[in-house]
């Protein structure tokens, strides 16, 4: 006997009633607060379809507690959260793939993705006076399907990729998409097409980047990849010695390659993204000039095109945790 559909909204009711908050339609959205000896907080949820919806929640629990989940069947999502919503993750079952940190107004904000496949219940521990916050978006496997059934080939092992590690660009995408789903837009004039727009673009823009990833796989060592990838280099390179950053829209542009393309194939060859690339080498570069000249740093920031001397200090602490002037101090 085959299984019936799973009602998308087993994914989230059941957790938000052990808080006691109970959601309430307001138009297409559903939204709802609480603030009992369990928790504070509020959340909000639009369907985008049966097998996909928006979902975001700000939950403080008043004690320590255990929250009890259950997965009916596996889902894909992407989720911007907090530090204390990642921390719980691994109790729930989920692996998050992608980890990227954000700056935001959470706690220890970071964006990722996962696939739930640990179907039937999971406890997590929550405590008391933590932020738990996630806005996100969930897709069931059904949502992959459909898209597949219309367009053939295109949206292939698109569910799976959730768990599977994206190049810069789809991280990229995944960012600006989460970073655009708010309550009041959702709320406001046109807001279910709006949301279903932005949803289906990230989509669009996964699969585009996860096919141009399986493309540049199997061209990988091809004359053709290995020159692409030589090329990037070697304009990177060029662009420092001018003291200039290059972006991967003009170096897209100069090699007469799509963006996806380029980011896919250059990663392929090197294992290591543009981005990260360009990043290691204006660091390496930096020390380069610290070490071996007397160069003033807001001097040296200029070199490597940084517009200010604060923005070279603050991309070098990143990369090397220590300001420019303190680890040219700490040279021996």
């Amino acid at each position: 006997m085959s299984r019936s559909p799973t009602d998308i909204t087993e994914l989230y009711a059941p957790q938000f009633e052990q808080f006691g908050l109970e959601l309430r339609s307001k138009g297409p959205t559903f939204t709802g607060e609480v603030a009992n000896d369990r928790a504070n907080g509020r959340a909000w949820i639009m369907p985008i379809s049966p097998t996909c919806l928006v979902m975001e929640h700000f939950i403080t629990p008043t004690h320590d507690m255990h929250l009890t989940e259950y997965t009916p069947e596996p889902y894909a999502c992407v989720s911007e959260i907090s530090g204390s919503t990642l921390a719980c993750m691994p109790d729930a079952g989920i692996t998050p793939a992608n980890l990227k940190p954000l700056r935001g107004p959470w706690p220890n904000s970071a964006m990722c993705s996962f696939i739930q496949d640990n179907c039937g219940e999971e406890q997590s521990p929550l405590f008391a006076g933590q932020l738990y916050h996630s806005r996100s978006v969930l897709f069931l496997p059904g949502f992959f399907n459909e898209l597949e059934s219309r367009y053939p080939t295109e949206f292939a092992r698109l569910f799976e990729a959730f768990a599977e590690p994206w190049h810069e660009e789809a991280a990229s995408a995944i960012c600006r998409t989460l970073r655009r789903l708010s309550e009041e837009r959702a709320r406001a004039v046109g807001g279910q097409v709006y949301m279903q727009g932005i949803v289906e673009t990230m989509v669009a823009e996964l699969a585009c980047s996860h096919a141009a990833c399986e493309q540049a796989r199997q061209a990988a060592g091809t004359r053709a990849s290995t020159d692409i990838a030589k090329e990037v280099a070697a304009t990177v390179e060029r662009a420092l010695d001018a003291g200039k950053r290059m972006g991967v829209d003009e170096l897209a542009d100069r090699l007469y390659t799509s963006r996806s393309k380029l980011c896919a194939a250059f990663k392929a060859e090197t294992g290591e993204s543009i981005g990260a690339y360009v990043r290691r080498r204006r660091t390496e570069r930096a020390c380069d000039l610290l070490a071996g000249s007397s160069l003033p740093v807001g001097q040296i920031a200029e070199r490597l095109g940084y517009p200010q001397q604060a923005a070279f200090a603050q991309a070098f602490k990143q990369e090397m945790g220590l300001s420019p002037t303190a680890w040219r101090a700490a040279k021996p």
